[in-house]
């Protein structure tokens, strides 16, 4: 299925498949952003309210650390900023020259790329 011909598409371009993501990733930022929107603006006392301060489920809390009363907002919140570093990481993957340094494994361009997501959504909210 799938996984086969990604993997065979990466043969090819490893650039075009981490765009690709990348994209994707943009897309899973802008719909996390809408569901978070439409919790805060949910009428109080709707069943969309409720998860400003309904508490996740265990799973989520445990795996993004929420602590023991993280909210399903907070969920969201989490999720959306792990989906914005995919995003970042296959962007930068897409346009890496040959002996560029992965940012996973370079503290400079990880600084660098978390400073530029921190202004990108301080300039977005």
């Amino acid at each position: 299925g799938f996984g086969t011909f990604y993997g065979l598409a990466y043969i090819v371009s490893p650039k075009f498949c981490h765009s690709f993501v990348g994209y994707v990733e943009e897309e899973a930022c802008a719909t996390y952003t809408k569901i978070i929107k439409a919790i805060e603006e949910a009428p109080e006392g709707s069943e969309m309210a409720k998860w400003r301060t309904e508490t996740a489920p265990e799973i989520g809390r445990s795996y993004w650390h929420l602590g023991e009363h993280g909210t399903v907002l907070e969920l969201m919140y989490a999720i959306r900023a792990d989906e914005a570093e995919h995003r970042d990481v296959n962007h930068y993957a897409s346009a890496m020259k040959k002996g560029d340094l992965a940012p996973v494994g370079n503290p400079k361009k990880q600084v660098d790329m978390a400073l530029k997501k921190y202004v990108k959504d301080l300039m977005t909210v």
